[in-house]
């Protein structure tokens, strides 16, 4: 290797210092050239994120904005309800009292007239009573004796303190006890009771639900002369034997039938007029006797115990005649097909409540009969639906009584004034007008009779006959049941003339 010399080893040296140097200075400025603009690009960031800020804080003032103006379309929670009022007369009570013959030989009627009374009340009670008032029954059995029904009606207005009686099934007990129910000014709303008597003796409390003897007496000729007569063309004068009990009602429905013939005009022959004593067990000598005079029709007006009795004595005597009741009294319920059977086939009945009846809607009828059907076994008969039907009426009239006179009846109630509730409910019987769905439009005249809103001096009387059953029918005993065969607003079947 060739040998340098100072010089050439020192220029070298100085060579070799240059390079790095010059090295040195490159890497220098490589690195440091970015630092020289890191400043102003910081500059830049900053003021982006202060941009970035302010639309930050632009942006939280609309949101701002937009909330309030949600707040301006979002309602107002509604403030709960106020619960209504009580009802004008919770707390208070109605009370009623019932006397019926719950015992003897009228107890098939009043017990009918009882079931009546409590199912409605039961469910008056269970929706809620009377405006809020509960009804409370008192129960008195006068077993058919009229001086009990005085003593009864006594007791249920002085320690009971009732509002209203409903009674009394027969009308000699009604007209021994309602002196005393006018004496303590206390309404009675009848459950029975027909004898027009009932009506005529200026009674201001005494509202009568079934229809008079009068009534019955109109509906019975009608159906005599207007389809009986022209069905049987005889050619002849009509022969008609009256039979009738020796009750008050049973007079009454004689002398009501035979002014009626008269007045009419209705050249009828009348064969015998004929008086039993109630209670009897052997009608045939009576019986034998009408059979001699050969009538055409028998104009009857009895209680049921004599005239099944009555019924099956003229079966075995072969006396055949058809028969026509002329009041209310006990052929009207079905307890005289129970009872009597084939010995009542055919036989005609005036009526005050059958639930097939075409007015005016059926269909209600039909479903509260249903109803009292399925707890008793029968559907209503003539006591059952005034008691059941009764009940409503008083809710009625207490109610429309309430919205005319809202203080004065609450005031009585809650104060239990009986004198002020007695007079109210007299007072609403008196004067409105009442509307039950089966019924139909209701109202009272002044002689305390119940009236109804149809054309016709008989208005809710019908003529019931004792048919074959038909399918369909609500209730039957051994093939037999009722249907309602006049009068033409009522009529759902057609009359059959019995064979000889």
């Amino acid at each position: 290797m060739a040998k340098f010399g100072k010089i050439e080893a020192a220029l070298i040296v100085a060579i070799i210092a240059l390079i790095l140097s010059i090295a040195s200075l490159a890497y220098t400025f490589s690195v440091l050239a970015p630092l020289a603009a890191l400043p102003a690009d910081i500059s830049k960031l900053s003021g982006d994120i202060s941009g970035i800020k302010g639309d930050i804080s632009s942006l939280r003032g609309r949101v701002s904005s937009l909330e309030e103006a949600v707040k301006g379309l979002t309602p107002t929670p509604p403030t709960p309800p106020t619960p209504p009022p009580p009802p004008l007369l919770e707390g208070c009570e109605l009370r009623v009292g019932i006397i019926l013959p719950l015992t003897g030989a009228m107890a098939a009627f009043g017990q009918s007239g009882l079931r009546g009374a409590e199912m409605a009340t039961e469910e008056i009670n269970a929706a809620g009573g009377i405006l809020g008032a509960k009804i409370k029954l008192f129960i008195e059995d006068f077993g058919g004796d009229p001086k009990v029904a005085v003593s009864a009606t006594e007791k249920v207005i002085t320690v009971n303190k009732v509002h209203v009686i409903r009674g009394y099934f027969t009308s000699s007990g009604a007209m021994s006890a309602m002196p005393t129910a006018e004496k303590y000014r206390t309404p009675c709303l009848s459950i029975g009771s027909s004898a027009k008597e009932l009506c005529e003796q200026g009674w201001k409390y005494w509202f009568k639900t079934p229809p008079n003897s009068t009534m019955f007496t109109i509906v019975a000729t009608e159906f005599l002369s207007k389809v009986i007569e022209p069905k049987l063309k005889l050619g002849r004068p009509l022969k008609v034997a009256v039979l009738h009990e020796n009750t008050l009602m049973g007079v009454s429905d004689k002398d009501e039938f035979l002014k009626q013939v008269s007045a009419k005009g209705l050249k009828w022959e009348i064969v015998a007029v004929e008086a039993y004593t109630a209670g009897a067990l052997d009608f045939k000598p009576v019986l034998e006797k009408l059979k001699g005079l050969a009538p055409d029709v028998v104009a009857a007006s009895g209680y049921l115990t004599d005239t099944v009795l009555i019924a099956k004595q003229s079966l075995e005597i072969g006396f055949k005649p058809i028969w026509v009741s002329i009041g209310g009294a006990g052929m009207q319920t079905p307890e005289l097909i129970r009872l009597a059977g084939e010995a009542v086939k055919y036989w005609f009945v005036a009526n005050e409540y059958w639930y097939d009846r075409a007015y005016p809607n059926a269909e209600a009828g039909r479903k509260v009969s249903e109803k009292f059907m399925e707890r008793y076994g029968v559907p209503h008969d003539f006591q059952s639906w005034s008691g059941y039907a009764g009940m409503y009426m008083l809710k009625e009239v207490i109610e429309k009584m309430a919205e005319k006179y809202p203080d004065r009846v609450k005031n009585a109630f809650v104060k239990d004034d009986v004198g002020e509730i007695r007079e109210i409910i007299r007072e609403g019987l008196a004067t409105l007008r009442i509307w039950i769905d089966w019924l139909g439009e209701l109202y009272f005249e002044p002689n305390g009779q119940l009236a109804y809103s149809i054309t016709g001096p008989a208005m809710g009387c019908t003529i019931l006959q004792v048919q074959p059953a038909k399918p369909g029918d609500l209730w039957s005993h051994e093939g037999l049941t009722f249907h309602t065969v006049y009068s033409p607003v009522y009529a759902t079947a057609d009359p059959i003339i019995p064979p000889k």
